[in-house]
């Protein structure tokens, strides 16, 4: 795996390696696709920004939206795959592991659905007897399994498949992932393939353009966790697992600022086990169990398809220190970043491995914020409209810190302050929803005495070009330049409308009477003068 970075503040941007399907040799015109974007994550449609600065941008947070709010969820509810959308039945479906500790199988998975992705209900399904009652939404897997096997966290829904029976498509079990299919989401069945090799961690997401599944299931590196992937056309046989992501070289000392960072901000949630800076030459003693801390691992990672790029979006965990008293793990957080690639092999980091997903903070209180220390990802966002909602699972906690004083021994209950006792009763963890606008993932900016975007040369397809511009006090220019770098006649700046306002489809016309149908197979550049706005995507149809 080789690994780049993108830097967001450079005045002319240079060229990375060629997008499958759309990109020739090194060099070469992007062979335009009508009806696909080109975004601003890499520099792959870039020739040179004036002028310009790129930003990432952070989706709008709008909290926790399915709690452990029944007996059977007990403590915590998470997820790793997004809710499916069932066109048929108009509702969201949502598979989510409930951990209700009870005798006969202490985590299980649970059904939740929902009209609007927002409001979730819990559909009595009376397939598992719980607390001594089937009067609840626990799903079935197979009698008698209990975690890993029971362990069903990767699912998609899949309009395509000719047979209903197999329209739900999902991996159990977390020690080797097992194909099960389903007619429902309720009623399961596994297929008589070998398992995915896999060890606790995993995504699953159906790539619909090009008709293919890709699981994405945990190894690990040098470093500690990272991920493979697989790859099925038919949803029963896979490739054989190759690396797709970890942590290298260049995260561990990010990953020691990062952590500096977090325990210098009183705002912001510690873990409860945090070992001496390294700086301060602090060594484990020799006598006791010890996990390497201080550094960045990747504990999971959600992979997806948009608009011609796969998107990562990278759990990065950050161990601060021996959980205690068991120490079998590290304590320790998490942050979700941004990560785009051309072919699931070479990727590229977004804004200097910053978080795109971070924690909230808890400056008001503690009560009713999930997502303080572990950010868990799912698989890719539901598209809504003309936004992108991302799930994720916030836990306020990774270890028991209302259970355990900082030396290991039990917590005293009576210790507890109300603010403590009303955080513990209200769980540990929770789904949490944010908001980003469509293609809204990185921008380029301009203030008000403007810039400019010079793309690659492109061969043309499509009658019609767009913008996804925020422009409400600003204006884009776009002309289109033949291979001489002239403007074409019809195309120029002088001849263009200016495009204005806060819109995800704005049309680019121009006062000529000239069509963009003439320009069919030609290679062309184009350059956007923009003034006080943002251009977050340019396309054809």
């Amino acid at each position: 795996m080789r690994i780049e970075s993108i830097c967001l503040l450079l005045p002319v941007l240079c060229l990375h390696g060629a997008a499958e399907g759309d990109i020739g040799p090194e060099g070469g015109p992007i062979s335009m696709v009508a009806g696909r974007k080109q975004l601003f994550l890499d520099d792959v449609a870039v020739q040179e920004i004036t002028g310009l600065v790129r930003t990432m941008h952070q989706p709008e947070k709008r909290g926790a939206v399915l709690k452990p709010d029944l007996p059977t969820d007990g403590n915590l509810v998470q997820i790793r795959s997004a809710p499916m959308w069932v066109p048929d039945e108009q509702v969201y479906k949502l598979v989510y592991l409930a951990y209700a500790m009870d005798e006969r199988c202490p985590v299980n998975p649970a059904l939740a659905v929902s009209k609007d992705g927002v409001h979730w209900e819990k559909p009595i399904v009376g397939e598992v007897e719980v607390f001594g009652s089937k009067e609840n939404n626990w799903l079935n897997m197979g009698d008698g399994l209990r975690w890993p096997e029971n362990a069903f966290d990767a699912q998609v829904y899949d309009p395509d498949d000719p047979n209903p029976n197999r329209r739900y498509k999902g991996l159990l079990g977390a020690i080797g992932r097992i194909p099960v299919v389903s007619a429902d989401c309720i009623h399961w069945t596994k297929l008589d393939v070998p398992p995915i090799p896999s060890s606790d961690e995993a995504t699953l997401t159906y790539d619909r353009e090009h008709g293919r599944f890709l699981a994405a299931v945990k190894t690990g590196n040098e470093f500690g966790r990272a991920f493979n992937i697989s790859i099925s056309e038919d949803f029963e046989h896979w490739t054989a697992p190759r690396f797709l992501f970890g942590a290298d070289a260049e995260d561990q000392p990010i990953a020691v600022e990062i952590i500096r960072r977090r325990i210098a901000d009183p705002g912001i949630a510690m873990p409860f086990f945090v070992d001496p800076d390294p700086a301060t030459g602090w060594k484990p003693p020799a006598d006791e169990k010890h996990f390497p801390t201080w550094r960045a691992e990747c504990y999971n990672i959600g992979v997806f398809p948009y608009e011609g790029l796969y998107i990562g979006l990278p759990m990065m965990y950050f161990p601060t220190g021996t959980e205690l008293p068991a120490r079998t793990n590290t304590d320790g957080f998490d942050l979700i970043r941004l990560a785009v690639s051309r072919d699931l092999e070479t990727w590229t980091h977004v804004d200097r491995r910053q978080a795109f997903i971070g924690p909230s903070r808890i400056d008001d209180g503690k009560v009713g914020v999930f997502d303080r220390t572990q950010l868990c990802v799912t698989n890719r966002p539901v598209e809504h409209g003309d936004e992108l909602w991302f799930y994720y699972v916030g836990f306020k906690w990774r270890h028991p810190i209302y259970e355990f004083n900082q030396d290991g021994s039990p917590r005293d209950p009576a210790t507890l302050s109300p603010e403590d006792r009303a955080d513990f009763e209200e769980g540990r963890g929770a789904v949490c929803l944010a908001v980003l606008r469509r293609d809204g993932f990185v921008s380029l900016d301009a203030d008000a005495e403007g810039g400019a975007l010079l793309t690659r040369p492109l061969q043309w397809a499509g009658s019609h070009l767009f913008l996804n511009l925020d422009a409400p006090d600003g204006e884009a220019r776009v002309e289109i330049l033949d291979g001489a770098g002239q403007p074409v006649p019809g195309f120029s700046e002088a001849e263009a409308e200016p495009v204005t306002g806060d819109r995800i489809r704005a049309e680019v016309t121009w006062r000529s009477e000239a069509g963009l149908d003439a320009l069919a197979g030609t290679v062309v550049q184009l350059r956007v003068h923009l003034a006080n706005g943002r251009l977050y995507a340019f396309w054809t149809e």
